[in-house]
């Protein structure tokens, strides 16, 4: 098991990886069709995308937090 004081960082992965995995179906379905290089050509969108998705997840959680703290209340 991974140690809890990586919690925020394997949240952060699988958000991110889930998200990479949906939105590069529907993006590779819309310009590709279910063409026979389907899966090469989505598992490629992918990777790019999780590339891309993980670092700038790091950096945005923590000030989407400190907005949603100030957006919310109590109640």
């Amino acid at each position: 098991m991974i140690s809890r004081k990586y919690f925020h960082y394997v949240f952060v992965a699988m958000m991110s990886m889930s998200m990479a995995l949906a939105l590069s179906f529907f993006a590779t379905i819309s310009n590709e069709g279910l063409s026979a290089q389907f899966v090469f050509l989505w598992l490629n969108a992918t990777g790019w995308g999780f590339s891309i998705a993980f670092p700038t997840a790091l950096a945005v959680t923590p000030l989407a937090m400190k907005a949603a703290e100030k957006l919310t209340t109590t109640n």
